[in-house]
């Protein structure tokens, strides 16, 4: 089963695991890329982009300074 992180976009291999918060195909689950937790699709039919060997470390590597500086502001908005 595949999750779809709305946040980030990141298509990742979800754990069977019982969820007692869902909606049908959406379940709240945590994005192993960015760490925020989410209302998530997990019947996504899209080709994983995250996988635990590259991990967010490698992935926030490989963003240009001026991406990095965008993906922090887009993730301030979800800061409390």
């Amino acid at each position: 089963m595949r999750g779809k992180c709305p946040k980030c976009g990141v298509v990742f291999e979800t754990p069977w695991q019982l969820t007692l918060v869902h909606i049908g195909s959406l379940k709240y689950l945590k994005c192993p890329a960015c760490g925020k937790s989410s209302m998530m699709h997990t019947n996504v039919k899209d080709p994983v982009t995250w996988s635990p060997e590259v991990g967010a470390i490698e992935t926030h590597k490989a963003m240009s300074e001026e991406d990095q500086l965008k993906k922090r502001i887009e993730d301030s908005r979800y800061e409390h």
